[in-house]
Order: structure tokens, then sequence, then C-alpha cells
């Protein structure tokens, strides 16, 4: 009697893809925090997003006032939608060709320019969220994202240093 190999094959397969998953579980929920205030058009909830450490609500403020085209629905004739939302490893961000070389370098203390500059949590990575109109056009925010010191994932501020 043959046995149906197809199948067992498909269930290892999407084991080891399921295994292969590299998202930290804490980087996950806040994946999920993401896709619901962009879904929404919620800036307080994206805004909840955000490590508080070490930076002014003023900070926060200006840096979910980068999203307001994308949250805009009454705007423009084509408003945003929500393509996809990602995490992106500082090892593997290198070689991913969405994140440009400075924005990987930023995420350690660095100086340019004379400026120092640093984050305020201790980045692991990126979350990549790509918006699309309905002509086609596409665009998109890349955040640091971080450990806070309660063990969630939140999105880092790289601030300039005193």
């Amino acid at each position: 009697m043959k046995r149906p190999i197809l199948p067992v094959v498909l269930l290892a397969c999407t084991g080891l893809l399921a295994a292969c998953d590299t998202t930290p579980p804490a980087v996950s929920t806040l994946i999920q925090q993401v896709t619901q205030a962009c879904q929404s058009g919620n800036k307080d909830t994206l805004k909840a997003c955000y490590s508080k450490q070490g930076v002014t609500s003023d900070q926060i403020d200006e840096q979910v006032g980068g999203w307001d085209a994308y949250f805009d629905k009454a705007a423009s004739a084509s408003p945003w939608t929500l393509q996809s939302v990602r995490y992106e490893s500082v090892a593997d961000a290198a070689n991913d060709k969405s994140i440009l070389p400075i924005t990987v370098s930023m995420a350690q203390p660095s100086t340019a320019g004379g400026m120092a500059t640093a984050p305020n949590i201790k980045v692991i990575g990126f979350i990549l969220v790509m918006f699309k109109q309905a002509g086609g056009t596409q665009g998109g925010v890349t955040e640091y994202v971080g450990l806070d010191a309660d063990g969630t994932a939140k999105f880092a501020l790289v601030e300039p240093q005193k």
C-alpha cells in the first residue's frame, strides 16, 4: 500500500519554515500593535509603540508626525493602505536592500558632521512598514526597534547627545 508522501512533505516544510522565523516574540507583539495602529489610523496607538526612556513626549510626537501622510485618509484622492509590516534584525539588515546603510549605522551611537547621536534604547533590529496607493505608488517607514526596560519591544528614537 502506497502512502501519500506529499502531505507529509508539506507538513515537514511548514514546520521548518515556522522554525526559521527569527522574529523575537516581543517584536511580534509590537508588529501586531503597529499593524493595528496603521489599519485604524490611530496615532495614539502608534505613540504607545515608542519607548519613552530618555525622551520627551514632544520628541515622540515629532516622530509620529512623520506618519501623518500615511494616516490621512481625506487628504488625497488615493489614500495610503497598509501593505506589510516586517522585522529585520540588525545582523540581517546589511543584506537587506530596503534598509539604507546609514540607517544601519545609526542604530549604534555615532557621530556625523560633528553631531553625536544615539538611540534611546539598544537597537536589535528594524521594523519596515510599507504602504501603497491605489495607483501603485508605494512608500513606507523604517523604525529602529529595541527592548524597553520592561522587556517589551518598542520603537527607539535616535536623538542628539549632549
